[in-house]
This record gives structure tokens, sequence and C-alpha cells, in this order.
């Protein structure tokens, strides 16, 4: 823009002022235009945003019925102070059992002999192995030989391999616990001692003063006179689908453990989908909403979208409602869903495929919801590239905006040497004026 100084100055006309006026003018109009589509178009995102959530939360509601989804779910029942509990996955077959936990599992524990907190117990190198797994080799440097630096020692090399160290201070002195951190026979820990001063020698499982406080024990636990034993205390296929936590040991006896067929999951997850079609259906209906008297227009009022989206969802419930109905699905005028508890109870025990047939990853129904929701809120979806075009719309609007500013400058910049010539030629015109009037002046009086 060129600079031109004291604008207005010759002339009194107020340049600024009217450079001002006129750029507004002509800039209202375009941004006027801007701001409609802007918000316009900021509307449709928000609008296709909140129909994408309803939508997608009907089709997380659906993914409950992939796999084993739609059948039955599993519950177990286990006697009162068994000594275990226990849970189950749909694999599991329908029965029961006679459990006895005759013993837990536990880890290997060993502790050292009692120490002054600043004896040197020695110098050399300790190899420690867990179960079969190769030993670790822990140096232990002159000097740094109490039962504390020992025990830092072990935790600095061995950290992750399976054995930890800790020193608990007694009455007699300081005593070295080393622990084994996996359970069962197969954690049982090995210790021995080499070069140096032989001082370490005291601490060798074979030879040395070391201490079992707590014996390297597997569980072992007898399913209808099936004896089990296990490393840990969690055992997970000795039952096909039912996992048995074991907690206390009970020799000699027997509980009972008893899986039964349990609709609740099932009856949950057609709540979960029920709630969530109609919420998309809400969603659908309020940014498509046609307005009127006292109602206010949603944004995509007049757009097919959303009428074409409703059509198929209902449509697809519509083709099946007889099968649905059956399980105590019941349909508003509005289309929305509700379910009857009662007959779904009735149904499902009487057919414990019904759901699966209805809503499974292979049915009729579900397949076909899936893909029509596929289709609206997938990546490439209808609802994502809705979107993508409207996000350029707005891109490309701001470009609009930048290439307008551009413009104005211009135009600003026109104004103001237009009416900078004009107060000048006026400036002038004024002189030439004074100037006439001072002659004219002049020549009255001599007259």
């Amino acid at each position: 823009m060129a600079s031109i100084s004291s604008a207005g100055i010759g002339s009194g006309l107020d340049v600024n002022g009217l450079v001002s006026q006129l750029v507004a003018s002509e800039r209202a109009p375009t941004e006027q235009r801007f701001s409609k589509i802007e918000s316009t178009t900021k509307a449709l995102i928000s609008a296709f945003g909140a129909i994408r959530a309803g939508l997608a939360g009907l089709e997380s509601a659906l993914k409950k019925f992939d796999g084993s989804g739609a059948q039955l779910g599993r519950k177990v029942t286990v006697g009162a102070d068994a000594g275990f509990s226990a849970t189950s996955d749909t694999k599991a077959a329908l029965g029961s059992y006679q459990v006895r936990v005759e013993a837990l599992a536990t880890a290997h524990k060993l502790q050292s002999a009692p120490a002054a907190a600043t004896a040197q117990i020695g110098y050399g190198t300790l190899s420690i192995a867990v179960g079969s797994d190769a030993p670790v080799e822990i140096t232990i440097e002159q000097n740094k030989g109490t039962l504390a630096e020992i025990r830092d020692a072990i935790n600095a090399k061995g950290s992750g391999k399976g054995f930890s160290a800790t020193v608990v201070k007694g009455d007699a002195g300081d005593v070295l616990v080393l622990s084994s951190t996996k359970p069962g026979t197969g954690g049982a820990l090995t210790v021995t001692a080499g070069g140096g001063d032989g001082g370490l020698g005291v601490l060798a499982t074979g030879s040395g003063t070391m201490t079992t406080a707590s014996a390297a024990a597997d569980a072992k636990v007898v399913i209808d006179g099936i004896v089990r034993t296990s490393s840990g205390n969690k055992i997970t296929d000795a039952i096909t689908g039912v996992t048995i936590d074991l907690t206390k040991a009970k020799p000699g006896e027997t509980f009972s453990l008893a899986v039964e067929a349990d609709a609740s999951p099932l009856k949950a997850s057609m709540l979960t989908l029920i709630s969530s079609y109609n919420t998309a259906l809400v969603a659908l209906r309020a940014q498509s909403a046609a307005g009127g008297t006292g109602k206010v227009a949603g944004p995509l009022s007049g757009d097919s979208a959303p009428r074409s989206m409703i059509s198929s969802l209902r449509g697809t419930i519509s083709a099946h409602y007889s099968e649905l109905s059956s399980l105590g699905l019941k349909t508003g005028v509005d289309g929305s869903l509700s379910l009857d508890g009662t007959k779904f109870d009735t149904a499902i025990a009487a057919d414990p495929s019904a759901v699966n047939r209805l809503f499974g990853t292979d049915s009729e129904l579900g397949k076909s919801l899936r893909a029509s929701l596929t289709a609206y809120v997938g990546e490439k979806g209808m609802i994502a590239g809705r979107t993508d075009n409207l996000n350029e719309r707005v891109k490309q609007l701001g470009k609009q905006r930048e290439a307008f500013a551009v413009r104005i400058g211009r135009v600003e910049e026109a104004y103001r040497r237009q009416f900078t010539a004009l107060d000048a030629i006026m400036s002038k015109m004024q002189s030439t004026s004074s100037y006439l009037n001072q002659q004219l002046a002049q020549f009255s009086k001599q007259s």
C-alpha cells in the first residue's frame, strides 16, 4: 500500500474516513457470504459427526454378538469356603464336578544365618539358578561383601531373572532372604559360590548355612478323582473353558463346582443393542428435522442421506420382525425398539440359539446390519466421504478469504490514491480562490 502523509490536511477532506467507509461497504457483502457458508458448512460437519457417533454406538453394540458373543454365557457356582474360586467362558460344557484342593503352589525362599550389618561375608562369585534355567553369575567385589551389599548386587544383576533378594534385620543380626518369583518345584533356587576368599560359600545351598524358609512346591488338586498338579495356583486347562483359582489347601475335603447356562450376559447385550439402535434413530431424526411452526429445522433438513439411513435400518428390522417378536422385541410407532424381558427369558430357555441365528456373525439380519453400518461409518463410508468434502469446502473458503483480503487491500490503495489526489486538487483550488479574492479586494479599494 502506498504511503501518503497528512491525507486531507490541505483541503480538510476526511480521506481516511471516506476510504474506510467505502472499503467497509465493499467488504461487508462478501464477508457476510463467507461467514454464512462457513457457519452452514460447520453445522453440517457437526451434524454428520452426531450421526456418526450414534451409528458407531450401534455398530459397537452389534459387535458384542461377534463370535461366541451371541451364545449363552456360563455361570460357575462353587461350594462355600471351598478353597478355590472359578470362572468360565462360553466354551465350557455344562456340568458339575467334585474338586479337592490338596496343596497350594509355593515359591522357594531361602535365608542366611544372621550376621552383623558391617560384617564382610566374603567376595568372589555367586551363581543363582532358578529351576533348570541357566545360572546367573553375580560378582561380589572385595570389601563389598556385607549382606546389604550382596543383596544390592543380586538385585542389580538378577532383575527380571526369576529371583530377588532382601535383608531382614532381626534381633540376632541381618538375614539375607533370597526369594524365587516362580512358584512350584520348577522355580526352586540353587546357589553356588566360587573364587575370591571362599567366604561366600556360606550362602551356597549345598554346603553353606542357607536354610529353607519356604519350600518350592507344586499345587495339587483332585477333580472327580483325577489328580492334577500345577506350578501355579491358577489352573486354566484342567476343565475346558474353566479357570480355577486355588486359594487355600483343604486336604481330604471335597467341594462342588457347577457350570450352568447363564442368559444374563446375552440379555444385557440385547438391551445395549436396543438402546444403541434407538439412540441412532434419535440422532438421525434430530439432524434431519424438517422444522416448521415452533420447530427448528435440523442442519441436514432436506438432505436425503439421513432419511435413507433411517429407511434402511427400519427396513432391515421389519424384514425380520416376526423372529424378533418371538424373542420379546417390540417396535414403537416411531420405529424405536423395546424388550419384553420375561418373554426374552422364556424364549432363550426354550431355544438358546435364537439370538445367534438373528444377530450372530453369519446370520442374515446380523450380516445385513453390519454391512449397512460399515457403508455408513466405515473408513471409506458415506459419512466419511461427506465429511471430507465439507472439510475441503472449509479449506477452500480459507483460501478465498485470503485472496479476498489481498483484493480488498488493493481496492483500499486505489481509493486512497484517488482521494489523496482529490485532496491535492481541492487544496490548489482553495489557494487559487484565496488569491483571487485578495486581488478583487485590492481592486475594489483602488476603485
